[in-house]
């Protein structure tokens, strides 16, 4: 694959079904790269479902997928997974750190399936965790480490290889307000420094304080302050309840 330019994701009419239950239905959206936004709402309204899509878990019943100009329904499996490896970073509510395992190796395991020898795996990941601000906690294990100390080191894990957007499911929802707090500072910072964040949250407060508001209600787009203003309506979808709809280097395998 080569490089592709344009927005970093795209759906354009994304429904994903189960059975006779659609949780995700007609969704356009685009993230441009550069961008840090929020997608936002309840349990069961479609949120989780669009996270898989846009990282490529779970593909569309229907509808277009695109993730740094690729399209997803014409990759196989086997490059698939190289686009999700290069150019997609998750970061879970739960750490999913091994016990018993430094801090050190779990980011550097993040490479282990790159052909990276081990040497560089941790040079890289010291890197990075020194950027997350957890220089003094290489050698730590996981018990050693409090909740907001842990998912630094799992985005230190997400962001190993520079990935241009990352992808954080509810990256707040284990915390307490203090770790909370500077996990999200943390995710700006990241931000600042070019990679594109989408936060997927139930909290109303931490989506307010984005520059982006995307909100999804009944497996809908219900809002996107990205679309708010726009005059020429360009891109306009159907309007559910509060607005109108609306959306790094190439993969080697």
């Amino acid at each position: 694959m080569s490089a592709a330019h344009g927005p970093v994701l795209e759906l354009l009419g994304v429904t994903k079904t189960y059975g006779d239950v659609r949780a995700l239905g007609d969704a356009h959206l685009t993230v441009h790269r550069g961008e840090l936004l929020a997608v936002v709402g309840p349990s069961g309204s479609g949120k989780s479902t669009m996270l898989n899509i846009m990282g490529t878990l779970t593909r569309p019943t229907s509808g277009t997928v695109r993730v740094a100009g690729y399209d997803v329904e014409a990759l196989s499996d086997r490059e698939l997974s190289a686009l999700r490896a290069t150019q997609i970073g998750f970061v879970f509510q739960q750490f999913h750190l091994a016990r018993g395992v430094a801090a050190l190796d779990s980011v550097a395991d993040g490479l282990l399936y790159s052909g990276t020898p081990l040497r560089e795996r941790r040079r890289l990941a010291e890197r990075t965790l020194r950027r997350v601000g957890l220089g003094h906690r290489l050698l730590n294990e996981p018990h050693q480490l409090s909740g907001g100390e842990r998912q630094r080191v799992a985005i230190a894990r997400a962001v190993l290889g520079d990935p241009p957007l990352l992808l954080a499911d509810e990256p707040t929802g284990a915390l307490d307000s203090r770790s909370g707090a500077a996990v999200m500072d943390l995710l700006h910072e990241l931000h600042r420094g070019g990679t594109t964040v989408v936060i997927i949250t139930h909290d109303r407060d931490i989506a307010a304080a984005l520059p982006r508001e995307v909100r999804v209600r009944d497996g809908r787009i219900a809002y996107d302050s990205g679309r708010a203003g726009r005059p020429d309506g360009a891109g306009r979808s159907d309007h559910v309840g509060e607005g109108a709809v609306l959306s790094r280097d190439g993969v080697s395998t």
